[in-house]
């Protein structure tokens, strides 16, 4: 089994064997199967089969869940300067179509070099796609993109990212022609529904994007909402955005009659799986670092949260970790975020996304 289906099949396996849980799974057609067999069942056949089948679950888990496969950029990616400032990107020979992104608050360029980011990219580049990412102008603290003025000339991020655009269609084989596409996170969604915006009515060809934990920059509400395709992603323990204020962006898209979806990454316990995702980090380190999230009494010895969340990721800033991953301490608390379900980005959904992009072109 390849590494797709290893890391979503985990997730909603071990999801599934969490006591109480709340699963929303991504692909509705399986839920409704699900459903339907659940409810052709009755009294003590029923229970057999549940039993059953948390028992083949519980099998499955052991397989898939000992490690997952390292995540690591299938093809080379380009490190380059663009007036000043970094950019990652990789260009096929004939692009089905060009995807920004867009990092968040504190970040910069490197973002596209994180795991969850470079799993999502991986799905792009296999699907055709290609990819450009920069940074903010703003490069000191906070480090975020100009999201309330909505010009692309006045407004430094949007200026450069069209003469960025103009580089890439001059320098490589995107034409003027070729779809555009977005991912932002956090602030990077804010800028990402800008960008969009801006462009789109500016004539440029922008197909969809995918705002992450974020949401729309005002000048677009202020203007009456996205008229691009926006999927809309986000985190069901989110402390830093409001997914009220998010669900109204994404309802607002389809009062437009534009394509647009609204995905919910839920909370998993905490497996050693997760880990192994980094590619520094093998399962022996994996299950060390579980192992001292038990000992610190944050999780208990099935996976399970014992705190409120709040509680939580306040006690996972200082959490003691084995010394041998010190030097993976960004990644590992990336993943303890995205096991919590906070605001942290994420590759979950990689292939909805690249399917919802598929189908704007």
């Amino acid at each position: 089994m390849g590494r797709i289906d290893r890391f979503v099949i985990g997730y909603v396996l071990s999801s599934a064997l969490t006591p109480n849980a709340n699963i929303k799974y991504l692909d509705v057609r399986i839920m409704a199967k699900t459903h339907s067999l659940n409810t052709a069942l009755a009294g003590s056949a029923l229970s057999q089969f549940r039993a059953a089948k948390q028992a083949c679950i519980s099998l499955l888990i052991c397989w898939l869940l000992c490690g997952c496969d390292p995540v690591q950029p299938i093809v080379e990616f380009e490190h380059w300067e663009f007036e000043g400032f970094k950019v990652y990107s990789y260009i096929p020979e004939a692009p089905a179509g060009l995807v920004y992104f867009f990092h968040g608050s504190g970040g910069s360029a490197e973002f596209a070099l994180r795991v969850e980011t470079v799993d999502l990219i991986n799905i792009l580049i296999e699907r055709g796609y290609g990819f450009v990412a920069t940074e903010s102008t703003q490069r000191t603290a906070p480090r975020r993109w100009q999201v309330t003025d909505s010009s692309l000339q006045t407004n430094a991020d949007l200026a450069r990212l069209t003469r960025l655009q103009e580089a890439m269609r001059i320098n490589t084989a995107v034409s003027a022609e070729t779809p555009l596409f977005g991912v932002g996170m956090s602030n990077g969604a804010r800028m990402v529904s800008l960008f969009a915006q801006s462009l789109h009515d500016a004539g440029y060809p922008v197909s969809a994007i995918a705002v992450v934990m974020g949401t729309v920059a005002s000048p677009v509400t202020n203007a009456g909402g996205l008229t691009v395709p926006a999927l809309f992603i986000v985190a069901e323990n989110d402390l830093i955005v409001s997914n009220e204020q998010i669900f109204a962006d994404h309802l607002q898209v389809e009062a437009n009659q534009l394509a647009s979806d609204y995905l919910v990454k839920r909370e998993e316990p905490i497996l050693g799986w997760r880990f192994t995702r980094i590619p520094s980090i093998d399962e022996t380190e994996a299950l060390a670092i579980v192992q001292a999230a038990h000992e610190a009494g944050i999780w208990n010895e099935n996976g399970v949260r014992q705190l409120p969340i709040e509680d939580t990721v306040g006690l996972l800033a200082n959490a003691p970790l084995p010394d041998e991953v010190s030097g993976d301490l960004q990644e590992v608390l990336a993943q303890f975020s995205n096991i919590l379900a906070v605001h942290q980005f994420t590759a979950l959904f990689r292939e909805h996304i690249a399917d919802f992009f598929d189908r704007a072109i």
